[in-house]
């Protein structure tokens, strides 16, 4: 990305206004800079929702907005549960191969040991002590992160589903431990390495220099409000409501990192700290996000869908002749798949979480209405048989919820 400065002050040099050869420099690779990296970084980072296909569309007053995913149900509104749309059933290892060499393209001066390579170089080192230190500073946003995830705050839900969904599209839904584990310490090490030389290394004091007269807080703001910008969508902000929602938390979100992640670069002068600290975030979010949120959930969904989950025989052949086999797998399905501290009951957050994932949007009030009409034992939680006997009259989730909030319509 960096031009030769006699050929660029050649190149752009305007009529009448000469333009130093240092200055004619940096501009010229600002241009290429953002260009490059919005045509490869906004794909990969940008992870958003896609536009949603309405099912129910409830918009009087006090009514939410109730929508669904794009996903296959199978059966229109009497769909026990909506089926994700069908993904690779392994590691995707040209997604893998993508990933590192958009990354190999975004860094390539420091892999062919130019301008980057010095950078990093001249300014980590990569000691004990940057390690302990990169350890620390990353602590304040995995604890952030882990609030993310647990929030059952509609701004996050798309953040957190989307996020879910490009892990299971890269690892797919077996737990690999080892294997992901691998791949995520790869892919996290060289965008750790990668971004921290670019956005740190090399675009703080660039900003700083060339626009700010060395004011190096002035670069890093802009160095950071770069790095956000370009890991979110930019389109996404005008396709829809949702996209604008999802795109705006992932740029406070995105601030946010880039904020620590510059603080730690700027506190100790070691670009290896910020390095360790990026590349941990990563690994965490990668791995965690595979093992826990996407197949632990599914392989544990998988188990108790194959055993006998009601209170009694009587009661699963009930249910069996009244809605059919396939109707109570799916309901059982469904039910684990939203219970995520895998307790067997679902309490009133983890059903509005979940609901999220079908387009089903309530407020807390709203979903404390739903518990109090599921939960008909009043024990604070939902068990399988109650949601059966919630789901089971109107013969879907979003009929019940429906009846539930407004009655019959």
């Amino acid at each position: 990305f960096f031009c030769n400065e006699e050929i660029t002050a050649n190149i752009m040099k305007p009529k009448g206004r000469p333009l130093s050869p240092s200055r004619a420099t940096m501009i010229a690779n600002t241009v290429l800079f953002v260009a490059a990296l919005c045509s490869i970084t906004a794909p990969i980072h940008g992870f958003q929702v896609s536009p949603p296909l309405a099912v129910l569309k409830m918009s009087k007053k006090n009514r939410p907005s109730v929508v669904n995913l794009p996903m296959d149900s199978g059966g229109g509104d009497d769909a026990t549960t909506a089926k994700p749309i069908s993904q690779p059933t392994s590691i995707n290892l040209p997604l893998v191969l993508t990933n590192l060499a958009n990354q190999a393209f975004i860094g390539s001066t420091i892999w062919t040991g130019g301008a980057g390579y010095q950078t990093l170089v001249e300014h980590a080192n990569f000691d004990s002590g940057a390690v302990l230190l990169g350890v620390a500073g990353v602590i304040p946003l995995l604890l952030l992160s882990r609030k993310i995830e647990t929030s059952e705050s509609p701004y996050v839900s798309g953040l957190n589903l989307s996020t879910n969904m490009a892990v299971l599209k890269l690892f797919g839904p077996k737990a690999r431990p080892v294997l992901a584990l691998a791949i995520s310490v790869l892919l996290a090490g060289v965008t750790g390495i990668t971004e921290e030389t670019v956005f740190r290394g090399q675009s703080l004091p660039t900003f700083a220099n060339n626009y700010f007269e060395g004011d190096y807080l002035a670069g890093a703001v802009c160095s950071t409000l770069l790095f956000a910008i370009l890991h979110t969508n930019p389109l996404g902000f005008f396709k829809s409501r949702d996209a604008f929602i999802d795109n705006s938390t992932l740029l406070i979100l995105q601030l946010i990192n880039g904020s620590t992640f510059c603080l730690l670069y700027l506190a100790t002068g070691n670009l290896a700290v910020s390095i360790i600290a990026h590349a941990l975030y990563d690994t965490y979010t990668f791995y965690k996000t595979h093992l826990v949120d996407v197949a632990g959930q599914m392989e544990y969904a998988e188990r108790e869908t194959s055993m006998p989950t009601c209170s009694s025989d009587k009661v699963e052949k009930m249910w069996i002749e009244n809605r059919g086999e396939q109707w109570l797998k799916d309901a059982k399905q469904a039910f684990y798949l939203m219970d995520t501290n895998k307790d067997g009951t679902l309490s009133r957050k983890e059903l509005r979480i979940a609901l999220y994932s079908y387009g089903i949007y309530l407020s807390r009030a709203q979903s404390e209405l739903v518990e109090e009409a599921a939960d008909t034992d009043q024990s604070g939680s939902i068990e399988f048989d109650e949601y059966l006997d919630y789901i089971g009259p109107p013969g879907s989730q979003y009929k019940a919820v429906k009846y539930t909030l407004f009655g019959p319509t």
